[in-house]
């Protein structure tokens, strides 16, 4: 699986680069949407391949996003009184696992899970 998984990465990487220099040539609007419709895709499958290459897949999957904020509570419990796990930076990826009130669970790459303010991460598209 390993060896399948490494040859996809390799393929989706590729596409990417040829995406955005079609994305630089593209001369209209939507022709740009479009092609970064695309990308963003392919930049899904990078994510999902990177999972699954890691081994620590959630049980769980909602989507790929990202904290939005500079410094932002991961916490033991969906709650301001739960325990402060690490504090992450602006962009940091997370897999986002479920929702619950204002809070949503997250798995960091590294396999840690927590929960975040809803607020302060943002889903990819």
């Amino acid at each position: 699986m390993e060896e399948i998984l490494a040859l996809l990465m390799e393929q989706e990487l590729k596409a990417i680069e040829q995406y955005n220099e079609l994305l630089k040539r593209s001369s209209g609007a939507t022709e740009r949407e479009l092609i970064g419709r695309i990308l963003a895709q392919k930049k899904f499958e990078v994510e999902t391949l990177k999972l699954l290459r890691s081994g620590k897949v959630p049980d769980r999957f909602l989507a790929f996003g990202q904290v939005t904020e500079d410094e932002v509570n991961f916490r033991d419990a969906p709650s301001p009184s739960g325990g402060i796990l690490a504090v992450l930076g602006r962009g940091t990826p997370v897999i986002l696992t479920e929702k619950r009130g204002n809070w949503v669970g997250v798995q960091l790459y590294d396999g840690k899970t927590g929960w975040i303010f809803r607020d302060y991460v943002r889903a990819n598209e």
